[in-house]
């Protein structure tokens, strides 16, 4: 049933007050503020240059946003006001009266404003926000916050971490209207809360759901309501009836031969839409539409020494996770809307089949997860909170507490989603602190979240933290690196150096590798006169965002691999690019390599939320790193490559993450000479891996050897392709650029 709605999205006009007062200007909703100052001319650029330093002076006003809108006489008489997300201490008035308060950037928010619209009439709507500064500097700080040095301000606001400044984002924190706003009508009869559970009996041959639900009615007195559940997808549907007293329950029932959802590459992203249908005495009441993807799914986790599992099973398949981490789409949220979905395209061209939405970005969008459950691109879910101890008051818990019960039950709907996780390397942040904190006293991840999610979503896998620390780990005084999953940076040496090579992790859900963007992309963010040498130089260490040393590192990545220092700009960006390339195939390998030692790789990361120098193999101007095309390559579901050097040779390595055993033949060959140093049979099992075979090759010779295979069965993907650099660095920059990359482009 169709809602009546006004929006009231597209110009306003915004004022500040305080330290840098600011006239009426003309705003943007959705928007932030910093784009409607750059608009109006009061501070240039802020992705340009050292340009965002300029926002500082105005991180003290207060700010205020209006417009005049008029109601049509026939709008219905009860009516919200929704703010699909306000960024972020602010107060909301419609005709002069104030109608609801907000104090959290991530969620949405609805008021009742019956009594104070003029119907017919134009009508006046003002928000007002404050300073995060100001608001940040009159809340306490216990002794027991801690932040990075450069970012305090966010741990005591719940707004996107990232906005205080951050390794992947600029320090822009001034909010705004960063979602839709709209007046909505609020039926008298309506759907309070619905969701459809998977048990965890479910097969493919029958599947159990369990819904809950809970609805408003009109009616002030009732004996039996008809409860219709009917869903289709494809050739599948089901329909179940029952009469229940009370306008609230939960209904269990089952479906025959249900279509399953499985990840991609596992099978179908079946997606059953699905209408509830209330009626009473053969009324309809309400029709409330949903979807359900039915799944299973189940996190299997050992953090004992030696035997280390962290492996993700969807209907009792195990799968092995190729994928990355996903931060914010834009610095400026309001600009999300119109990059995501093209984003997402970039993943999913990837071969990816997760994402990890990293917590010191924001919740996303329906569009984001409805596009994950329909292209078989697991979600990883952090809550919003990164590398901090946060504070413990019951103030911040509890408003903490109302944030998890909204996005818990927004987006639990989603199959995709397939973990939630307390927060990003809070437990890592405050076990290395090593002053008697203990990553197990949180009581936002290990009391607020579980309880939440045990009301609202107790079937899905819970991980309190990214890496988590145990209570046994904790006891044992072990790191973040002694357990089972793990965020590996480390040194950012060489990529093939023992702590990569040999990391114990079961999972990795990040790891990263620095790599420039392309010549034509610095241009547009860095001034004609800055463009070379990076060194040294402001606006780069601007761009390397608040991590400065990021650019010498990228210097000396390139020393260690190419044994030179490049002395100008397309030398510079050439070879960090095949640098970044070969250490993120390398990444992704070295675990596929070792299925089922290991289960899982996220790499930091894709898309670029800001122009910068960075581990992303997109920039922020969608221009694609050469790491792109490798990872491609190494993320395909039937991959031969070659292992490590060990014994006098290398190992040809055939691993498959498809359902069916599947042979075929597979060559490694010189790409220069055509010398050709293997070919031969592989079998490899359904979902495993096998060694192909071995040849010999001194350690110090160094090739670019080109690995070819055909399927004997011709399927999808008959034949594959895909490459291995030979031998120890350094390695001669001008036979890669000029010669070897003709290959593989």
């Amino acid at each position: 049933m169709n809602t009546t709605q006004l929006s009231l999205d597209g110009r306003w006009l915004l004022s500040g007050s305080g330290a840098r007062p600011v006239p009426s200007i003309p705003a943007e909703v959705p928007g932030n503020i910093e784009r409607d100052l750059e608009r109006a001319g009061l501070i240039p650029d802020p992705f340009f240059g050292t340009n965002a330093e300029a926002v500082r002076p105005y991180e003290f006003n207060n700010w205020e946003y209006s417009r005049e809108f008029e109601l049509p006489a026939d709008f219905p008489a009860a009516a919200d006001l929704v703010f699909e997300a306000i960024d972020c201490v602010s107060e909301i008035s419609i005709n002069g009266h104030k109608v609801g308060e907000t104090k959290n950037a991530f969620i949405r928010h609805r008021f009742a404003v019956d009594e104070f619209l003029l119907r017919g009439q134009t009508n006046r709507i003002t928000v007002r926000i404050q300073s995060p500064l100001l608001v940040a500097a009159a809340i306490p700080l216990d002794h027991h916050c801690f932040a990075q040095p450069w970012n305090f301000e966010s741990l005591m606001l719940r707004k996107p971490a990232h906005a205080f400044g951050w390794d992947i984002a600029p320090r822009l924190p001034l909010g705004g209207i960063w979602r839709s706003v709209r007046l909505e009508e609020r039926p008298a009869n309506r759907m309070r809360s619905c969701y459809i559970d998977v048990c965890k009996n479910t097969t493919a041959e029958r599947a159990t759901l369990s819904m809950s639900y809970d609805f408003v009615t009109e009616l002030t007195e009732w004996k039996m309501f008809d409860v219709e559940i009917s869903g289709r997808c494809g050739d599948s549907c089901f329909v179940h009836r029952e009469q229940r007293e009370f306008t609230a329950g939960c209904i269990r029932f089952e479906v025959d031969h249900p279509r399953l959802w499985y990840p991609a590459n596992y099978g179908e992203q079946a997606i059953y839409e699905v209408d509830i249908t209330i009626s009473y005495q053969g009324k309809t009441l309400l029709v409330h539409h949903t979807t359900v993807g039915i799944r299973t799914v189940r996190l299997v986790y050992d953090e004992t020494p030696g035997n280390f599992v962290f492996r993700f099973e969807i209907n009792s398949v195990p799968i092995m996770v190729k994928g990355s981490n996903w931060v914010p789409a834009d610095a400026l949220h309001s600009r999300d809307a119109e990059r995501t979905i093209p984003i997402l395209e970039l993943f999913r061209e990837l071969g990816c089949n997760m994402l990890r939405v990293w917590g010191g970005g924001v919740y996303e969008s329906a569009e984001f997860y409805d596009y994950c459950d329909r292209h078989g691109i697991m979600v990883w879910q952090d809550f919003m909170m990164a590398c901090g101890a946060y504070p413990q008051t019951g103030e911040f818990l509890e408003n903490f507490r109302t944030e998890c019960e909204w996005a818990v039950a927004e987006l639990r709907r989603h199959p995709a989603l397939v973990l939630w996780a307390g927060d990003n390397e809070v437990d890592q942040f405050v076990a290395a602190l090593d002053d008697g904190r203990k990553p197990s006293a949180n009581r936002l991840t290990r009391e607020v979240i579980p309880q939440v999610l045990n009301r609202l979503d107790p079937g899905r896998p819970y991980l309190p933290s990214s890496p988590y620390i145990s209570p046994g780990a904790e006891a044992l005084g072990h790191t973040d690196l002694e357990c089972p999953e793990q965020h590996v940076w480390g040194p950012r040496d060489y990529f093939k150096s023992p702590f990569y090579a040999d990391n114990p992790a079961a999972f990795i859900s990040e790891t990263g590798y620095h790599g420039s963007p392309s010549v034509e992309s610095i241009r547009k963010f860095i001034s004609p006169e800055k463009l070379w040498p990076g060194l040294g130089n402001p606006e780069w260490d601007a761009h390397s965002t608040t991590y400065n040393y990021r650019i010498k590192l990228m210097y000396d990545q390139i020393i260690e691999f190419f044994g030179f220092e490049p002395e100008n700009l397309e030398d510079f960006v050439c070879a960090s690019q095949i640098v970044q390339a070969e250490a993120k195939k390398f990444f992704i390998e070295n675990v596929r390599g070792k299925k089922w030692r290991k289960s899982g790789v996220l790499w930091w990361n894709v898309m670029d939320c800001w122009p910068q120098f960075s581990d992303a193999v997109v920039d922020y101007y969608f221009d694609r790193k050469l790491a792109f095309s490798y990872i491609k390559r190494s993320q395909q579901p039937l991959l031969g490559m070659i292992g490590e050097w060990r014994n006098w040779g290398h190992e040809v390595i055939v691993t498959s993450d498809l359902l069916e055993s599947v042979s075929g033949t597979i060559e490694v060959a010189d790409a220069e000479t055509g010398e050709r140093f293997f070919e031969g049979a592989f079998n490899v099992p359904a979902n495993n891996r096998c060694v192909a075979g071995f040849f010999r090759l001194p350690n110090h010779d160094r090739r670019l050897l080109l690995i070819r295979w055909r399927r004997n069965d011709g399927g999808p993907d008959a034949e594959g392709f895909n490459h291995f650099v030979t031998g120890r660095p350094a390695y001669d920059f001008a036979r890669y650029r000029d010669r070897w990359l003709k290959f593989l482009r």
